[in-house]
């Protein structure tokens, strides 16, 4: 039987969706308006050489930096050992497809997301005058890193509440949910709106606070590195600092699609936050399966190259699909919701 108040809610934070996704497209609508010039520039043959020269360097510095590759060794030989489920980790299809994830990540990185960026910023130069508390010159560089990295910590568990609650940002986010094998790499399973999502929320609390450059750099290796290690298929839940940083087996609880596991623990460094907002599930030494329960994603089947690519292919396109049919879909629901209260007798 259909719930009215839970198709209220779904309907709602449904329409929160479009309403973000018009006001990034406005983003780019004002900043196009207000420097057409910029934007010419933006494709022009020595801004195009730029930019293949930044693609480069992003490879250079995440798929073809040896450290991150040593890292990923390590992660394999503790999977080996110590795994949370025998059938996950790198050796398997899940780790081929999540390769190519970390290969293709610097193209959509450095060319539409970056561009999106720029035009954010350009936005907020314009709206607030570039407005920034600069902290470090107020409180000091140790006070400033500090509050820095809180504040970046509880934005990225902000954001990632917000999409799992809004289902057309979580269409985005269900392409990194949807590893049912995993490993190290899978934290680079991520799409590219989500990335222009999740930089929407951050970026205005990130200019206001003034980040800088060092815990920029911070934040920056607890995401490559310290996520990638919670992502790791390893059995551990780090004894008494799981209560002060996210746990493999607390980050697996958050990947499960068990029930009592959906929409808990949030955190990416910090599990603080989790326990402060009650999201955290109590649960310590559960090493579950994970996914997604659509039976209708492209999940990968096999290794082979050509595999590979189709399927990353039709993993970028997934949330397309799944927001046109969600035009249908809850038409349907509400016709048939109001159905059913046209049938119910009166008092």
């Amino acid at each position: 039987m259909i719930d009215p108040g839970r198709l209220a809610v779904q309907r709602r934070r449904r329409r929160i969706g479009v309403g973000v996704a018009l006001a990034v497209l406005a983003v780019f609508v004002i900043a196009i308006i207000r420097n057409p010039a910029e934007v010419t520039d933006a494709f022009s043959a020595s801004s195009v050489r730029a930019g293949l020269d930044e693609v480069w360097d992003g490879w250079r510095v995440s798929a073809l930096n040896p450290w991150y590759w040593l890292f990923v060794a390590g992660a394999l030989v503790l999977e080996h050992f110590f795994p949370a489920q025998r059938d996950e980790g790198i050796r398997t299809e899940g780790g081929a497809q999540d390769f190519l994830w970390v290969v293709a990540s610097p193209i959509w990185s450095l060319t539409i997301v970056a561009v999106y960026l720029a035009l954010l910023n350009q936005v907020y130069q314009h709206v607030f005058n570039g407005f920034s508390f600069q902290i470090d010159e107020k409180v000091g560089e140790v006070f400033a890193f500090a509050l820095a990295f809180l504040v970046g910590d509880f934005n990225m568990w902000f954001t990632h509440l917000i999409r799992h609650k809004v289902p057309t940002f979580w269409y985005f986010h269900a392409v990194h949910h949807s590893q049912q094998k995993m490993n190290t790499m899978t934290d680079w399973r991520v799409h590219f709106v989500e990335s222009m999502i999740s930089a929407t929320i951050v970026f205005i609390p990130a200019q206001i606070i003034g980040v800088g450059s060092s815990a920029a750099a911070v934040l920056a290796f607890a995401t490559v590195y310290f996520t990638g290690f919670t992502h790791t298929n390893l059995r551990t839940n780090l004894g008494p600092l799981r209560f002060l940083v996210v746990s493999p087996q607390s980050h697996r609880v958050h990947h499960s699609y068990a029930p009592e596991h959906i929409d808990k623990n949030f955190g990416a460094v910090l599990s603080i936050w989790d326990r402060i907002f009650r999201t955290q599930y109590w649960g310590e030494d559960e090493y579950p399966k994970v996914g997604i329960p659509d039976q209708q994603f492209p999940l990968e089947h096999s290794p082979k190259p050509q595999h590979v690519l189709v399927t990353y292919w039709r993993q970028q396109v997934y949330p397309f699909k799944q927001m046109v049919h969600d035009v249908g879909k809850y038409r349907r629901l509400e016709a048939e919701a109001a159905a059913l209260a046209a049938d119910e007798p009166a008092g």
